[in-house]
């Protein structure tokens, strides 16, 4: 939800940014500064899309998942749930509602998600997966940062100041 913010956040900005240039007086080469700001904002948007922080990305980190971070807090561990017989007795619904860890997540405040605790990736196919999906929203975002900027520097001057 952050990393979808902060990409639409950055591209606002960028488009901002053409507007008020291409309303000005300065030459066409100016036009193309905004292309960093879409360029982040798009591929951050893009990663996003596909689940992944591209800042946690860049320190080599990902955040908890809900039932790691309150796996200490139950009085069963996981292999013990596992081996019961309860979880030997088929059910109809595939279902984690009923979990304790979702109610204690879905309390949790917005910011207090956001900035979650973050382990260091120590899986290699995690990073590889992170990568190809780092690398395609580069590319998506180089598109469609040259389409942007492309049409802003097509339109004439506004003259405006």
């Amino acid at each position: 939800m952050f990393a979808r913010g902060l990409g639409v956040f950055v591209i606002t900005a960028g488009l901002i940014a053409s507007i008020l240039i291409t309303l000005s007086s300065v030459g066409r080469g100016w036009r193309v500064l905004p292309l960093i700001g879409y360029m982040i904002g798009i591929s951050t948007l893009i990663a996003a899309w596909k689940g992944m922080c591209v800042v946690l990305h860049g320190m080599h980190h990902r955040h908890l998942r809900p039932w790691e971070l309150f796996e200490d807090d139950d009085s069963q561990s996981v292999e013990t749930r596992l081996l019961s017989q309860e979880s030997l007795v088929s059910n109809n619904s595939n279902s984690y509602e009923d979990e304790p860890w979702v109610a204690k997540y879905e309390k949790r405040n917005v910011i207090r998600k956001v900035f979650d605790r973050e382990i260091w990736i120590q899986e290699p196919a995690l990073r590889q997966i992170q990568d190809t999906i780092f690398v395609q929203s580069l590319i998506g975002a180089f598109i469609g940062s040259c389409v942007l900027t492309a049409i802003f520097i097509a339109v004439p001057h506004g003259n405006l100041y």
